[in-house]
Formats: C-alpha cells, sequence, structure tokens
C-alpha cells in the first residue's frame, strides 16, 4: 500500500510504553510491565513512536524505515488504522506539524515539519535553600533546528509563547526519553 501525496503510513507498537527489559548485572534479562495505561498523562501513556512503512511522493523530509515521534493522540486514533495485528497497528496519517522529530539509532532527534528541540532556561536560584530548579516560562535555549530553517540556529535562546512548550515523552531501547518541542511559529523573537 502507498501513502497518500502528503501522508506517510506507519506501524507502531501499541504496547511500547508499557513493558521495558532490564539488563542484570549478571547478564541475565528481566522483562517487567507497568501497566502505564492507568495513568493521567497522555503524554506518558499513549504511545508515540512508530516506523515509516510507506511515504507519500510530496513527502521529502522522511524516507522508508525512518523512526519518528508523533503527536500522542496519532497512534490511538483508531480511525486511522488500515491493519491490527495483535499490539501492532498500521496507520494513515498526515505529514504535518503532529509528526515532530526523528529518532536516529544512537538516540539523537533531528525536528520535522516546524518543530524546533530545545531546553527550558532555569531561572538562577535567589536562595541556597531553595531545592526545586525554576525555569522561565517563555525562554528556550535551541538544541536543534529542522534542515533549511534559517530564523533560528542551534544556541540561540528565544522568546516563545508562554507555555508553547511541550515534553516528548518517548522510548528509545527500552528507555524512557523526553525531549522538549517548540512550534517555529510559536517562537517571538531571539535573545542578543
Amino acid at each position: 500500500m502507498k501513502a497518500k501525496r502528503k501522508g506517510l503510513i506507519v506501524k507502531a507498537y501499541l504496547e511500547q510504553k508499557e513493558s521495558h527489559s532490564i539488563q542484570m548485572p549478571d547478564g541475565s534479562t528481566v522483562n517487567i510491565y507497568l501497566g502505564r495505561k492507568y495513568g493521567e498523562n497522555n503524554r506518558e501513556i499513549n504511545p508515540t513512536v512508530a516506523d515509516v512503512v510507506s511515504v507519500g511522493d510530496e513527502v521529502t523530509e522522511v524516507e522508508m524505515g525512518d523512526k519518528l515521534i508523533l503527536h500522542h493522540n496519532l497512534i490511538q486514533n483508531e480511525a486511522s488504522y488500515i491493519r491490527k495485528e495483535g499490539q501492532y497497528v498500521w496507520l494513515g496519517i498526515p505529514y504535518n506539524e503532529l509528526v515532530y522529530a526523528k529518532i536516529h539509532e544512537d538516540g539523537s532527534l533531528t525536528p520535522l515539519s516546524g518543530t524546533l528541540i530545545g531546553e527550558r532556561v532555569k531561572k538562577p536560584k535567589v536562595s541556597e535553600l531553595e531545592y526545586e530548579e525554576k525555569t522561565e516560562q517563555m525562554k528556550f535555549k535551541i538544541l536543534q533546528v529542522p534542515d533549511g530553517y534559517e530564523d533560528v540556529k542551534a544556541g540561540d535562546t528565544v522568546l516563545a509563547y508562554k507555555l508553547s512548550d511541550y515534553e516528548m515523552v518517548y522510548h528509545h531501547n527500552n528507555k524512557e526519553c523526553r525531549a522538549i518541542r517548540i512550534a517555529t511559529k510559536d517562537v517571538l523573537g531571539i535573545y542578543n
């Protein structure tokens, strides 16, 4: 099956955030089940990683075999399922701002379709008695930008809309990973 012009067909494992393999010091492997589907934060409980099976003719940033981070609701949308076998689903999705990043073998990310990867800027501590780090609500340091995007570069500190950051929670090689996504359209300015 071929993806439509501006779309993708992806394959996802629905239980990707439920089970993990842990390597023990003696070399054995222990498999554990977390039961996360009963949590409250959908970004933490819903699957977000999918493998690309087919790429539409007008999609140039993604190739077959790429591993992608998607918005946490895309994989849960049963209306887009093409096929389901056990806990694996194949689904057709549009290639848009809900396709956040490409995951490489080493775990590094390449942002896609209007996404910047950044980190929250920490506020300086006012007192030594503060035990919790606080962050600026609208200030972010950009770590990675999509290919061809020139308005902001990696290393820039930007001002963005309040609460425009989105923490992507995904699993790679049986490890929970997190990265901050900022939409390019949410950037208001660059600090000097």
